[in-house]
């Protein structure tokens, strides 16, 4: 019973610790953040240029040095080991130019190039994981397939860039 009328004592001595000020139901809770989130506005001709050549450098990089493997007859593990740096990197650009706000003019070509870049992730995704050299050469083929080459020169092209060239 003492403990109850100790718990119950420390309760009202609690109790009586607030500041005795009048709390206002009615009144708004703070607002920390605007009520709607701003959209980012879409880059300028100049910004998206520039962004676009640096979301997409190392993934063509990737396939430049996957097709110089190749060209060179290295070993297919080695070959396997590129392929899966390309899906890495592949992966990577879907990413940067999806979250990208593009400006109105290069919205569908990239729409389209996204979309081909889908299928191409899961070739080279399974490229990358070949148990074997046959099944490495015939996932690259199928990727190489879907490139989105057509689609990327659509989008370069909006972007006012020149066509792409390696090396």
């Amino acid at each position: 019973m003492r403990r109850w009328t100790a718990v119950l004592t420390l309760t009202v001595l609690l109790a009586g610790c607030g500041t005795g000020e009048q709390v206002d139901p009615q009144a708004p809770a703070p607002v920390w953040q605007s009520a709607a989130p701003t959209t980012p506005a879409a880059l300028t001709a100049a910004e998206a240029k520039s962004r676009y050549l640096a979301i997409v450098a190392p993934y063509n990089t990737a396939l430049e040095e996957l097709e110089d493997a190749v060209n060179a007859g290295k070993p297919w593990r080695t070959v396997r080991t590129l392929a899966a740096d390309v899906a890495r990197t592949n992966a990577a650009h879907a990413v940067g130019l999806s979250e990208t706000v593009w400006p109105a003019a290069v919205l569908a070509p990239m729409g389209a190039l996204l979309k081909e870049n889908d299928v191409a992730l899961r070739h080279w995704r399974r490229a990358g994981e070949a148990a074997d050299a046959d099944a490495l050469m015939r996932e690259i083929r199928a990727a190489a397939a879907r490139s989105g080459a057509k689609e990327a020169g659509r989008v370069r092209a909006a972007l006012g860039l020149p066509g792409y060239r390696e090396g």
